[in-house]
Order: structure tokens, then C-alpha cells, then sequence
């Protein structure tokens, strides 16, 4: 009977001892809690429309051979590519399952996809996907110049045609920044003064000089400059005529104008040109661009002298980007600037020591352009850099 007894009470303790055991090895399959804070994570930082992104969901203490899962139905644009499992080794030495999903997003914006049913030994579990930003496919869109108005900044839109207004009075300082978005590099960077305006560039920040080159993705728009603008004319207007040619992700150089759905109505006087500057109601545009007397243009003149202006010429470099697209420059000794290459036209006497940019030549003309003037001047009014 002892013998007997001794022989229950060791079988009890084995059977007690392999339960015990058991515990942490069925649990790792059974324990909702095991899996609780796991998610299906983003494989990468960023996502792009029309290309194969990838989700992860690391499954510790399982080995691939009991997991089974099923997708969820998939948000309208999202397409299920392929999947993969196979075994992993944590950094503390646990193995487990890491189970690969790849999907294409046919629209950007944030994306979730419904979570993931995991079937681990017969045991049903969910995995939620990680919140995404998909963004456009960079090999596949173009720079886009974008313009930000900072005074006056209320910008009116017309429902039907989506072309927006901006109205402003006669002689008001207009401020706006023009930025770049989806390109690496700036190559040329060039405007055209409004006719019938004011029009100067205020700020270049880095980004537009063409040095700095973005290596790696960004959504973010680059400020190019910043500047002011008055119209002294009733009208209504268009954008400035600015264009810029930039490199975009594929290595496409690119010929980018600003998207003309932005009117300007120009009318009645602004306040401050009225005050104290002996300038009044319609006088505003006439006294903006009357012709200097030449007593004027004399005393303007003696700023800078043509051997002012020659020397400058020498001292002055162009940048290696204008050397490499051949871009020419010169300093402006003073002179007329015609609108049409013809001495019969009305010139506008200007005076010297502006750095040029050359954009066109015919015969003993030139078309210069620089943040004071535009127009055509004769070449002897020019010494060309050369450096």
C-alpha cells in the first residue's frame, strides 16, 4: 500500500511539474496579451503612389508553419501585390515569424488599411495597420512653382471657373514669396518686369542660386524670393511673367511658369502715395516713369562713370551654373532703355552701374533685364563680365 501510495504522489508531481512547464509554451499561442501592442509597421518613412511599398509584422515565439491570415477588404485605390513569411531571430535571441505585405497606392494622402486577421494555431487575432502618408510618386510629377501672397493675402475665388482675384488699389505694395516644390535644382532662374508696375525682388534665399541640390525626398515647397510689386495702372492683371527651369526627381530638366489662375484688379489710389509726397490721383503712373530732365540724369550719372562701370566689369564673376548654360552679363554704363530696338521709339533714361543680364541681341542692340528696368539699349552702353 505504501509503495502504491509513493507511486500516486510521483505521478502527481511529474504530471504537475509537465503542466507547469506547459504554461509559458501554450500561452506564447493562446495569450491575446502576448500580441496586444503589436502592429503591422511601415517598412519605410515614405510612401509613393503607382510602386510596390511594403508593411511589416514581427510575430516573436512563432514559428511560420502555424501561422495562417487573411486580408481585409482594401480602401478604394489600394492594390494587395504579394506576401511572404519567414522565420527571424530578435536581438534577444527569440525566434519568431515576420510576415512582408506589399501593396500599391493608386491616390496620395493618409491611408490606413482595415486591420489584418491572423490565424496563429486556430487562434484568431488583428493586427492594426500603422497610419501612412502616401505621397506622389516623385518619377512621375513635375516641379510646380507656387506663389504665396503675404500682403494683401485675401484672395477672392470665382465657384464656377476656380480662378481666383485679387483686388488691390492703384500703387499698393503687393509682397508675395514664389517657392518650388517637387525638384532638386534650381538650373535658371529669370522674370520679366510687369509692364505699367514697380516691380523688385526684395529677398533670394539659398535655394534659388542653383548651389544647394535636395538629395533626398521632400513634399515641402523651397522658397525661391520674395518680392514686392506695384501696379500703377486700373486693370486687371496677370502674374508676373517668371520662369524657372529645375531638375525634377527623374533628372528631367524642366521649364516651369507660374499657373495664371490668380487676376489682379487694380483700382483707385493707395492711401500712402497721396500724402506727403506731392503725388496725387492719377499723377501716381505718369510721375512713376516720367522721363528724368537732364539735369536729373546728369547728377544721377556721376554716381557711376563709364570707367566705373568698365572696371566693375572686370571685378565681376559669373557663376559656374551661368557659365555652364551660357548665360551673358554686363554692367550698364547708363543710357536710354527703348521698349523696341528703334531710336524713333520713347526711351527712358537710366543710370549707370547695374549688373545686366543680356537675354537678346540684334545688330548694335541689346535687351537687358535687371530688378530696375527692362528693355532694349545700345551696346556701347554695355561691358560685358567676362570672368
Amino acid at each position: 500500500m505504501i509503495l502504491c501510495y509513493t507511486f500516486r504522489m510521483k505521478r502527481t508531481f511529474l504530471l504537475y511539474i509537465l503542466f507547469f512547464f506547459s504554461i509559458p509554451i501554450f500561452a506564447q499561442f493562446f495569450s491575446k496579451n502576448k500580441f496586444r501592442d503589436l502592429q503591422v509597421k511601415a517598412h519605410s518613412e515614405i510612401f509613393f503612389t503607382q510602386t510596390e511599398n511594403c508593411y511589416a509584422l514581427e510575430l516573436p515565439g512563432v514559428d511560420p508553419s502555424l501561422i495562417q491570415m487573411e486580408l481585409p477588404e482594401l480602401p478604394l485605390g489600394t492594390k494587395f501585390i504579394s506576401s511572404k513569411k519567414e522565420g527571424f531571430r530578435a536581438d534577444s535571441g527569440e525566434l519568431g515569424t515576420v510576415i512582408s505585405l506589399w501593396f500599391n497606392f493608386a491616390y496620395s494622402g493618409v491611408t490606413r488599411i482595415p486591420p489584418l486577421l491572423v490565424k496563429i494555431k486556430n487562434r484568431t487575432y488583428y493586427f492594426e495597420f500603422e497610419k501612412v502618408m502616401v505621397h506622389e510618386n516623385p518619377s512621375l510629377i513635375s516641379p510646380v512653382l507656387e506663389i504665396v501672397f503675404e500682403n494683401p493675402k485675401n484672395l477672392i475665388s470665382d465657384k464656377k471657373t476656380g480662378r481666383k482675384t485679387l483686388k488691390v488699389r492703384k500703387g499698393e505694395k503687393i509682397s508675395f514669396v514664389l517657392s518650388l516644390r517637387y525638384a532638386v535644382q534650381v538650373l535658371d532662374f529669370s522674370w520679366k518686369i510687369p509692364k505699367d508696375s514697380i516691380f523688385t525682388e526684395t529677398e533670394r534665399f539659398d535655394f534659388a542660386n542653383g548651389i544647394t541640390k535636395i538629395t533626398q525626398f521632400t513634399g515641402d515647397a523651397k522658397n525661391l524670393s520674395r518680392f514686392d510689386w506695384q501696379i500703377l495702372k486700373d486693370g486687371t492683371f496677370s502674374l508676373p511673367e517668371i520662369s524657372v527651369r529645375a531638375l525634377a526627381y527623374n533628372g528631367s530638366q524642366k521649364e516651369l511658369h507660374l499657373n495664371q489662375n490668380i487676376a489682379l484688379a487694380v483700382s483707385g489710389v493707395a492711401s500712402n502715395l497721396s500724402d506727403d509726397k506731392g503725388i496725387k490721383g492719377s499723377d501716381v503712373f505718369s510721375a512713376a516713369f516720367e522721363k528724368p530732365s537732364e539735369q536729373d540724369f546728369a547728377e544721377k550719372q556721376k554716381a557711376f562713370t563709364r570707367e566705373d562701370c568698365e572696371i566693375m566689369s572686370q571685378k565681376e564673376r559669373r557663376s559656374l551654373m551661368q557659365k555652364l548654360f551660357g548665360k551673358k552679363y554686363a554692367v550698364f554704363s547708363g543710357g536710354e532703355i527703348y521698349p523696341v530696338p528703334e531710336k524713333k521709339s520713347n526711351g527712358q533714361a537710366f543710370s549707370g552701374g547695374q549688373k545686366v543680364k543680356v537675354s537678346e541681341q540684334a545688330g548694335e542692340w541689346a535687351f537687358v533685364e535687371c530688378n530696375e528696368f527692362s528693355g532694349w539699349t545700345l551696346n556701347e552702353n554695355l561691358f560685358e563680365i567676362r570672368g
